[in-house]
């Protein structure tokens, strides 16, 4: 399983790149939004934990950024905003969890435990066929990675006897 972290305080990251390593996920640390982004580009991870305060891109633009792209990879936001209303604007931003630092490396872990699960049932709702691809759960259907739009009814195609 592997991780991005995009955290800029360097003492905090190590701390947390460690004891996730210790629990047997492979962590790529970035310190900079647009080292994220480029992260992100690049490789397939299981879950993002992001900072919403970051140089060159903050968390918030990130995130904007993948959810506009259909990226529903798993995003915890990892912050010092400890306000009812920060934490309800991460999460309607498209975070799918929210921690509040100072946290307990403990807690994190089980988070991301939980976020990696949801998400490989998120994986087995999904019916591959060729280059299409339906995501059951979220009712979305794709035709090479691109969101194919939907009318809600059935159109009756006529036919002349």
């Amino acid at each position: 399983m592997r991780i991005l972290l995009a955290e800029d305080d360097q003492s905090q990251a190590e701390s947390i790149k460690t004891w996730l390593e210790m629990d047997g996920y492979n962590v790529d640390w970035v310190e900079r939004g647009d080292h994220a982004i480029l992260a992100i580009e690049q490789h397939q991870y299981d879950c993002i934990l992001l900072d919403r305060n970051m140089p060159k891109a903050s968390g918030e633009e990130i995130l904007k950024k993948l959810r506009s792209h259909h990226i529903s990879t798993p995003v915890i936001f990892i912050t010092a905003k400890d306000s009812i209303h920060d934490r309800v604007e991460g999460l309607d931003l498209g975070a799918n969890d929210y921690l509040v630092k100072p946290f307990s490396l403990e807690e994190l872990s089980a988070r991301v435990r939980s976020q990696i699960r949801q998400q490989q049932v998120s994986v087995d709702s999904q019916i591959i066929f060729d280059h299409l691809r339906l995501d059951t759960q979220a009712k979305i259907l794709y035709k090479d990675d691109q969101v194919v739009h939907l009318t809600g009814r059935i159109q009756a195609a006529s036919a002349t006897v």
